[in-house]
């Protein structure tokens, strides 16, 4: 497993540093399609990927989770709110006719959704994972006593997975 301290320059030239997992798959996937950070300056979200990042996130008090505002319906699938945030917040990203562009625009997505958190204390977890035909992309607030995924992502073996900590 892959696990670096990274430093981005957000849209508003802030410096945020992320601690970035990466399991072997998501490693090779990385290799395979030649994306970078830089490479993701230029890369353009698609509409509807954009209303998300405009409307913003919020704390729901009346679940106790961070979710997208414009999420409605707050489904609770799980007894724990991390699996309830996992869930709500999770988007996928077709492979938009190639692997690479999915991975980018997931990757973009991913950096813009911690921008969002950075403006909350409280500690997130951005999840992007790949099973060979989509791409996920997920949130959820870390905390004290849930977890989602275990610390070793290579033993996720059937799918590519990359969390970055904010």
């Amino acid at each position: 497993m892959y696990k670096e301290q990274f430093e981005i320059v957000t849209s508003t030239s802030e410096i945020n540093r992320y601690m970035i997992s990466i399991n072997e798959a998501m490693m090779s996937l990385l290799n395979k399609c030649d994306i970078d950070y830089k490479s993701l300056q230029d890369t353009v979200l698609p509409l509807w990927f954009d209303k998300y990042i405009e409307v913003g996130i919020e704390k729901r008090e009346d679940v106790n989770c961070y979710t997208y505002k414009n999420i409605k319906k707050f489904e609770l699938f799980y007894q724990d709110y991390t699996g309830n945030e996992f869930s709500n917040n999770k988007v996928v990203v077709d492979k938009v006719g190639n692997v690479a562009k999915g991975l980018e625009i997931s990757l973009k997505f991913a950096f813009r959704i911690a921008e969002l958190l950075e403006k909350f204390p409280q500690s997130f977890d951005i999840v992007i994972s790949y099973d060979n035909m989509n791409f996920f992309v997920s949130f959820y607030c870390k905390r004290k006593d849930e977890e989602w995924l275990i610390d070793d992502l290579d033993s996720y073996t059937e799918e590519a997975i990359m969390v970055m900590t904010t």
